[in-house]
């Protein structure tokens, strides 16, 4: 199998890393080729696969029988803007899951996720296409990480939450049981979410409050 990863820098290799674990430990044949626009070609000093190119060399590799892209970047809109980007080259999105994850029963991951060494999915949970839950986060009973979301290294969800599409979570912030993250908000590092949060505004503090001189925008930005 070939996989494309889609992302340069220490995060792309981080997800990497992660796959190779898992095709290892099932004793696979696999390839790791990676794309950036912002990095120059040439083996990366992680040794897990060269750096090709930028974007736009990425159809010459799409054998749709053997190949499958990786989404290395964490960020939500930066992760939306590229699958959007690649979606004419028709190939098919890897799940990347660490073989150190923990992931209990009734729990449904969408294509396109990353979830890290470390974290935990304990029971009846569901992550959306293209989540990430980075290292050692913790999603607890019944969930939701809607598509493009991400949860930073740390980050803790109670029971019964749901971080809708494109919501941040920064590293060692907290949710409580039963709130709500807004679609493309933000909830700063070490900030607690004690109550539901609007979408599209960034929070900061114990507990979490909106940021001065942020705008409310519940629209994705290009």
């Amino acid at each position: 199998m070939r996989y494309l990863v889609i992302g340069g820098n220490g995060h792309a290799q981080e997800v990497a890393w992660s796959l190779g674990e898992h095709e290892r430990g099932r004793g696979a044949s696999y390839e790791i080729l990676f794309f950036d626009d912002a990095i120059a070609p040439g083996p990366l000093e992680s040794g897990l696969g060269p750096l090709i190119g930028p974007l736009d060399a990425v159809a010459g590799y799409a054998d749709r029988r053997g190949t499958l892209l990786v989404l290395g970047v964490g960020l939500p809109r930066l992760k939306a803007q590229l699958v959007e980007r690649l979606e004419s080259t028709g190939l098919a999105w890897a799940t990347v899951i660490h073989p150190r994850a923990i992931v209990g029963p009734n729990v449904e991951i969408d294509a396109g996720c990353y979830v890290a060494a470390g974290a935990i999915l304990t029971v009846n949970v569901r992550l959306g296409a293209f989540a990430t839950v980075n290292m050692h986060a913790q999603v607890a009973h019944d969930s939701v990480v809607e598509r493009f979301a991400t949860l930073h290294p740390n980050a803790r969800l109670a029971g019964n939450v749901r971080v809708s599409e494109g919501a941040e979570l920064g590293t060692s912030s907290t949710v409580v049981p039963g709130r709500t993250i807004g679609p493309w908000a933000i909830l700063g590092a070490g900030a607690v979410a004690v109550d539901s949060l609007d979408g599209g505004r960034t929070y900061v503090g114990i507990p979490a409050r909106p940021r001065p001189g942020t705008p409310v925008s519940m629209r994705r930005r290009a």
